[in-house]
Order: C-alpha cells, then structure tokens, then sequence
C-alpha cells in the first residue's frame, strides 16, 4: 500500500466510524503512531484504538465528511465537519462541528495526527448551563 491508499483508507473509515470498523486501524496508523486532539495526546496504535472505542462507546453515532483532501512529500492535511449524535448532548440530536487534521506518514501509514477543531462548539457551548455562559463571554467581546 502506498500513501495515497492508506489515506484514502483513512477518509472511508472516518466516514463511518464506529466500533465495528476499529480493526481496520492497523491498517492506516503506525504502530507508533502519535494522535493528538483538544482532548489529549496519544501514543501508540493499542492507545489510540482504546481512545476511539471509548468515545464511540458514548455516542449514538459519529461519521465525517471530508470536504479536502491534500497529500505532498509524505504529510497531508484534512479538512472536515464532523457529524455526531450523543444522547446528553442537545436530547441526541445530530451536531456538527467543522475541524482539520494534520497527518505524517511513517513508510505508508500514518505516524502523527493532530487533530484541530473549537472543543467549545462542539461540547461546551451544547450543554445548557455552560452556552449561556459562553454566549455572554462572546458578546462582551464583540467590538
């Protein structure tokens, strides 16, 4: 496999993660491979497989739609919104959030994957005790 496939391999299975498909990482990711995310930092193929099934574990469903895709000289960048449901989360309802992610590849598989997007707009601002608050801290700093 080369680049190019493993990041193809990569886009179809974001587009329906879920923890079924989990085997298939061994596939795209090296086994030192390097996540980080808002969240936190991850290392290790075992690590990041364990991360994935704990956070699908929560949801009723989580898919991406990959809007860019561009690979050069062994890095590629991602562009995305991700779409989600969780049951604490505005009744279950689907939420989107937009996000990117940064990939290095190691050989064909992907060694590091930074992932970037507003943790705010996706988990703080739908809890409703939180967005009232961050709805006023954004309207004190609008010009």
């Amino acid at each position: 496999m080369n680049q190019q496939a493993t990041l193809n391999k990569l886009v179809s299975f974001y587009q329906s993660l879920d923890n079924v498909s989990l085997h298939q990482l061994v596939d795209i990711y090296h086994d030192d491979i390097v996540l980080v995310d808002p969240i936190a930092e991850h290392h290790g193929l075992q690590v990041v497989e364990t991360y994935f099934a704990l956070i699908l574990k929560n949801l009723h469903y989580c898919r991406f739609e990959v809007n860019e895709c561009h690979l050069y000289n062994g890095t590629a960048l991602l562009i995305w919104q991700m779409i989600y449901a969780h049951p604490a989360l505005q009744r279950g309802k689907p939420l989107q959030v937009a996000g990117s992610s940064h990939l290095r590849f190691g050989g064909d598989k992907i060694i590091f994957q930074r992932d970037y997007y507003d943790m705010g707009a996706m988990l703080y601002e739908k809890i409703p005790v939180l967005s009232a608050v961050i709805r006023q801290l954004k309207k004190r700093l609008r010009p």
